[in-house]
């Protein structure tokens, strides 16, 4: 069974005895998972007496004591954050807490959780990763509920998404949020949900009045103020026949004096017989009351990020006006009167309501309407949340087809391994693509004879064009849903496939790589080359990765693809370095890049290879392709990038400079100037290692 962790907020107590929407959809997860028995749950949940009571087989709660001194340090913190504000997001203290407990636990597991997801929290998040740094074989989700605030900033988006953390988004609006600050995040959507079984289609004993309702906070920005307003013009405008017979019932007052609420006692002034004001009900109370109304309005103005209140009136199948906020129009589709609350707002809202008062029929039609687009949408119905949250955690719903390529040219002596090595995969959904690129040794031969013994091997014979040739004669026949590259003097284990599928598929990733290791012919162990830790970022910031680090890598072949990244990108024909003109379009592409430290690629080192070939004839088509890469990355505006490509040209050429003749050192020096009158120095370097690019235009050091 799957361990999964669950990070709740640690406000309110999971499972939810004291309330709290967050916390009741993550009790529904919790109850719903002791049906279906998918997961092992770890639930970090803050500290409550209620837990004595709860009995689980399948969740396992770890509470977290919240004492006085963090409380008091909590509520200072977020004091100080509201009234200064902050350009990076608020902090918990609490928060190190939290993930202080969980990293013990998850030291002392013997297996790896297949999840991990933290909910609403995203200053927890944050410190999760603080923690873990890199070094995480798990991937962790951010299931967003509010909108971007000081709480869920732009800024703490952004270090999420570059970390490879996923985000669960409850509306296309909220997703669209996330997308605005960090176009690389990768962002899934699950709805919000009811449960539909309980919403019966109200049916209010017809009388000659005409009730309209706003139940909820009384707060500004829930537009309260200018529906009174609106309400107003409307009894003014209208004739007796029709004000006599509207009334406007307003509950969720506070019972405190609140500014903003004495403004709207002002605001009814003398229409006080029709504009009720009530006191806060109970849910069950509230659930009852709605039905002695004709029309719910819910004029919001601040961006709202679900909308579930709008979503229980339409289930009931109440007409309900409200406004084009946040995600209020896609949860409610065609099932409501959506006015612009951009724009003459009040007026807006009075014509809305005049319009329902003088057609019953329209009412009707509109109740009818959103009651069955509630009914009909499966991602509002609560019964299926859990299903929809498995299926993107968990998402191995089928076998798909992986297309390998393997270029192949005068290795005669490796071909065998390389081939064995793929038709003795542990994962057999392969479509094999021996390309032989004009091979003058029996390649060829063993090619067709390799292909007879196995229907999944298919044999393109070519002219020679080189590795960029054969790779993309590959791509271009290729069928895939995946593709994997592997050169045909190298070999990889016979799990390597099925790891690095699972990997992806548990990563929603679009590449992931693997470690690499060196092999050599005779009894020379093997001897690794990447790095030992687990990682994952954005497409973005995995570019980085490439170039100044040994995980990526810059070769195109440690790693499983979607093969939908190939889509218009192909290597450069008969030029050598073809993998660093070519692999970082791909990962910039991606929206998420994964990698795992198992040496599962084997690099056989031969006399007379490519990579063993010396520099000689070789820096040019390296340098080029680095030019290139700038220009790419300068097009995209994406100077961080282009910085990190000059920084990786300028230490090549230096490297060059140190093992070649005094022609290749001219020239190689007349280089180096050029790229910095051109480009100028990198600015992310510090000043130091400005101030030594800039020196090495005179002194070779």
């Amino acid at each position: 069974m799957k361990k999964l962790a669950i990070l709740a907020p640690c406000i309110l107590p999971v499972p939810a005895s004291k309330g709290g929407a967050v916390e009741e959809l993550i009790t529904c997860i919790i109850n719903q998972n002791e049906i279906s028995k998918y997961f092992a749950i770890d639930l970090f949940t803050i500290a409550d007496i209620s837990y004595e009571s709860c009995s689980f087989n399948f969740t396992k709660i770890f509470p977290i004591s919240l004492g006085k001194g963090f409380a008091l340090a909590d509520k200072c913190l977020d004091k100080c954050y509201r009234t200064a504000g902050t350009s990076h997001g608020t902090k918990r203290s609490f928060d190190k807490k939290i993930i202080t407990d969980f990293m013990n636990h998850y030291k002392s597991m013997n297996e790896d959780y297949y999840a991990v997801i933290v909910e609403n929290q995203m200053s927890l998040a944050i410190e999760l990763l603080n923690v873990l740094g890199e070094r995480r074989a798990f991937p962790v989700y951010f299931h967003m509920h509010n909108d971007v605030d000081i709480y869920r900033s732009p800024y703490y988006i952004n270090q999420l998404a570059k970390a490879g953390v996923q985000f669960i988004a409850i509306s296309q609006y909220i997703k669209s949020q996330i997308l605005k600050y960090e176009k690389n995040a990768v962002v899934h959507v699950l709805y919000n949900g009811v449960d539909l079984k309980s919403y019966v289609k109200t049916n209010r004993h017809a009388d000659e009045y005409i009730k309209f309702l706003y139940a909820g906070r009384i707060i500004a920005e829930k537009g309260v103020l200018e529906l009174v307003n609106a309400f107003n013009l409307l009894l003014k405008n209208s004739p007796s026949s029709i004000s006599e017979k509207v009334t406007l019932d307003i509950i969720g007052f506070s019972g405190k004096t609140t500014k903003y609420e004495n403004k709207i006692k002002k605001a009814v002034g003398s229409n006080a017989s029709k504009i009720k004001l009530v006191s806060r009900l109970s849910t069950k109370d509230m659930a009852a009351k709605y039905n002695e109304y004709d029309v719910v309005v819910m004029p919001t103005i601040n961006e709202e990020p679900f909308g579930l209140v709008a979503l229980e009136t339409i289930a009931k199948g109440i007409p309900l006006i409200t406004t084009n906020s946040g995600a209020l129009p896609e949860v409610v589709g065609d099932g409501a009167v959506i006015v612009d609350k951009n724009t003459n707002f009040i007026l807006n809202l009075y014509t809305a309501m005049l319009d329902l008062v003088h057609n019953p029929l329209k009412r009707e039609r509109i109740g009818i309407k959103g009651y069955k687009w509630a009914k009909n949408t499966l991602e509002f119905n609560i019964d299926t949340y859990y299903d929809r949250l498995v299926r993107f955690v968990d998402n191995h719903e089928k076998l798909e087809q992986i297309s390998v390529i393997v270029p192949v040219f005068n290795v005669e002596d490796q071909l065998i391994r390389c081939v064995d090595s793929l038709i003795n995969q542990s994962y057999q959904a392969l479509e094999i693509i021996l390309i032989d690129d004009g091979s003058t040794d029996s390649s060829g031969r063993l090619c067709d004879e390799l292909a007879s013994k196995d229907k999944r091997i298919k044999v393109i014979h070519q002219s020679n064009k080189g590795l960029s040739g054969a790779r993309n004669s590959g791509l271009d026949a290729m069928s895939g849903d995946y593709v994997f590259f592997i050169d045909s003097d190298d070999y990889i284990t016979t799990d390597a496939i099925e790891k690095l599928y699972y990997q992806i598929k548990r990563h929603n990733a679009d590449v992931m790589a693997c470690g690499i290791s060196y092999v050599w012919d005779g009894d020379t162990p093997e001897k690794p080359f990447t790095s030992n830790e687990t990682g994952a970022w954005s497409g973005h910031e995995s570019v980085i990765r490439m170039m100044r680090t040994n995980s990526i890598c810059t070769v195109a072949w440690n790693k499983l693809y979607k093969a939908s990244l190939w889509n218009n990108v192909r290597f450069p024909e008969g030029r050598l370095h073809e993998d660093e003109a070519t692999t970082y379009k791909v990962l910039y592409k991606s929206k998420l890049v994964a990698y795992m430290p198992n040496c599962l690629y084997k690099y056989y080192q031969r006399p007379g290879s490519l990579m063993n070939a010396g520099l000689n004839g070789r820096y040019k088509d390296y340098i080029k392709a680095i030019r290139e890469r700038i220009d790419y990355f300068n097009d995209k505006k994406e100077h961080d990038l282009v910085d990190y490509s000059l920084i990786t040209l300028l230490d090549y050429i230096k490297y060059v400079y140190r093992i070649s003749d005094s022609d290749t050192k001219v020239e190689l020096t007349r280089e180096f100037r050029e790229i910095l009158k051109g480009y100028g120095i990198p600015k992310i370097l510090g000043i130091k290692k400005q101030i030594a690019l800039l020196l090495w235009n005179y002194y070779k050091f």
